[in-house]
């Protein structure tokens, strides 16, 4: 036997109201993570700066005959050699989520080509985002999904690998 109209109708009315609760629950979300994203972004990228600065602290005594890394300009410039690693974090609207953090490796900025072309340089992109938890900041992007520490680890070692590649002499 064929279910009642109006059954039909009043399921059809429920079933509606689920929709808009859900995307409503959806909304206010995605407001959490954006507010998270954008109160979370700028500090943890200073702890990123302050996780280079302790590694590179750590593995310089341990580093053998590579050049020793050098830290300038508050954590931004990481050097090694003539070669380095620059840092760069853009958070044009403060309280939006919107940001860009963009790692880039080449020559030393004092570093000087007369007979070649300084080589030429790398450069990524990510962004900061809220894990899937929300209990912290994780970097997206051209490296996929990197936590802070893992981060400072790819820096420190592709400074490397990039200074090996390109050293001079």
């Amino acid at each position: 036997m064929s279910e009642p109209l109006a059954d039909r109708l009043k399921r059809l009315s429920q079933q509606r109201s689920n929709e808009q609760n859900a995307e409503l629950e959806s909304k206010k979300f995605q407001e959490r993570v954006n507010a998270f994203i954008s109160d979370q972004s700028r500090p943890e990228y200073e702890r990123l700066l302050s996780i280079i600065k302790k590694r590179v602290e750590e593995v310089n005594p341990e580093i053998g005959d590579l050049p020793k890394f050098q830290v300038v300009q508050n954590g931004e410039i990481i050097e090694q050699g003539n070669t380095a690693a620059y840092l760069n974090f853009d958070k044009p609207i403060l309280n939006a989520p919107n940001n860009a953090l963009l790692v880039s490796f080449g020559a030393h900025r004092n570093a000087m080509y007369v007979l070649s072309s300084p080589p030429a340089p790398e450069r990524y992109r990510l962004q900061a985002a809220g894990s899937n938890a929300l209990d912290r900041i994780v970097w997206v992007g051209d490296l996929g999904e990197l936590t802070s520490e893992r981060l400072a680890d790819f820096i420190i070692e592709q400074l490397t690998r990039y200074f090996l590649a390109h050293k001079r002499g």
